[in-house]
C-alpha cells in the first residue's frame, strides 16, 4: 500500500518570507550616515545641532591640519572639504591593520535655511572642528505685534 502525503503550502508563508525580508532591509539601512554600497560610515562624522539663531556643527577630524581643510557655504548647502595626510611608514614595517581613513574626503550639507555665509565662524581644538552657523535674517523667525 502506498501513502500518499499531500503538502500544501500555507499561503501566508509569502507574507512571512516578504517581513522577514523587510526586517533585514530595515536593519541594513538603520545606519542613515551609511554608504549602503561599501558599507562604510560618511567621513568625517558629523554632529548638528539647530536654535533659532542658526546651527552648531562639531565635526571629529583628528590628526587633520585645520590648513588642510575647505569650509564653504552657498545658499542652504554648506561644504567640507580636506585632506587626511597619510603616514609614511620606515623601511622594513609594514601595515597590520588600517582602519584610519586617509586621503581626500569632500561632504556636502543640505541646510534646513539660508545662512549668513559672511558670519560663519570655525574653531579647531582637540580634533574636533567647531562650526557656528547662523541663520539669514531673512529666515530668522520674527515676532509680530498685534496692534489693538
Amino acid at each position: 500500500m502506498i501513502e500518499l502525503v499531500t503538502r500544501t503550502r500555507n499561503p501566508w508563508s509569502i507574507f512571512d518570507e516578504l517581513e522577514s525580508l523587510q526586517t533585514d532591509m530595515n536593519r541594513w539601512l538603520e545606519g542613515r550616515g551609511m554608504n549602503w554600497r561599501r558599507g562604510v560610515t560618511a567621513y568625517p562624522p558629523i554632529n548638528v545641532w539647530s536654535s533659532p539663531e542658526g546651527l552648531l556643527m562639531d565635526i571629529e577630524m583628528p590628526g587633520i591640519d585645520p590648513k588642510d581643510v575647505d569650509i564653504s557655504v552657498l545658499g542652504d548647502e554648506l561644504t567640507l572639504k580636506g585632506k587626511v595626510n597619510v603616514k609614511e611608514l620606515n623601511k622594513g614595517t609594514a601595515y597590520l591593520r588600517r582602519e584610519r581613513t586617509t586621503g581626500d574626503f569632500s561632504r556636502t550639507l543640505k541646510l534646513p535655511f539660508r545662512v549668513e555665509a559672511g558670519a560663519v565662524k570655525a574653531s579647531y581644538r582637540n580634533g574636533v572642528l567647531r562650526l557656528s552657523v547662523p541663520r539669514a535674517q531673512e529666515e530668522k523667525p520674527r515676532k509680530i505685534a498685534v496692534e489693538a
